[in-house]
């Protein structure tokens, strides 16, 4: 019950992430780099800091909060030093207009579970539920594993939004989930290759072997103009 696992967001009352009303978490970590990716951090499973530009005002908190001078503010200009950068998340704790952010918390099943359960009459009227997103919930197995079996043990609908890119069992991780919303990004190897960076093999592969044992699926596609 206490596996952890490294989460970026939850978000309570989803209605585009499976069927009713739906408490979405979202998982960091992907093995993919989608040309199109509309959740860039979610792309490294480590935590890291995000900065907003726009809403940085110049007070210099971050600067002094900050204890490897990655933060260099001068003539009205804020520069963010990456590459210094440990990823220790102090200077977006004390930065008053969150222009600064620190993406990626560890949690416990139980803890994600408590932030789930509490809408537990809207799934029920609704036929809602929790779904496990990303970045890539299959990066994080044995978390997302145990979170759909305890989630499904208290009488949860479950969900997953997966690539399919994984090389784990996933008709063991079958028995814990209700429905597969399973991104099919390409058909074409080469062109999947070219605008992720990876083969669609073992995607396509999983795809079917989900079907064969009867798996829950919604395919889906993204739709890119040109």
């Amino acid at each position: 019950m206490y596996n952890k696992g490294t989460i970026f967001n939850i978000q309570r009352f989803s209605t585009s992430d499976g069927p009713g009303i739906r408490t979405v978490i979202f998982l960091k970590g992907c093995p993919l780099n989608c040309a199109w990716c509309h959740n860039p951090e979610s792309k490294s499973v480590a935590g890291e800091v995000f900065y907003k530009p726009e809403l940085c005002i110049g007070c210099g908190a971050c600067a002094i909060s900050c204890e490897n001078n990655c933060h260099i503010l001068s003539n009205g200009i804020h520069l963010f030093k990456r590459d210094q950068c440990l990823r220790c998340g102090k200077c977006a704790d004390g930065c008053y207009t969150k222009a600064l952010e620190y993406c990626g918390e560890e949690k416990t099943v139980r803890e994600v579970l408590e932030v789930a359960l509490r809408d537990l009459p809207f799934y029920e009227e609704s036929g809602g539920g929790i779904t496990l997103s990303g970045g890539e919930p299959l990066m994080q197995y044995e978390f997302t594993y145990s979170l759909l079996k305890h989630a499904k043990a208290q009488g949860l609908h479950t969900a997953i939004e997966t690539s399919g890119f994984s090389h784990q069992d996933l008709a063991a991780l079958n028995e814990h989930v209700d429905l597969w919303l399973y991104d099919v990004k390409l058909i074409s190897k080469d062109q999947h290759i070219r605008y992720t960076g990876v083969s669609n093999e073992i995607i396509l592969d999983n795809l079917s072997r989900l079907g064969r044992i009867g798996a829950n699926i919604i395919l889906r596609c993204p739709m890119i103009p040109d």
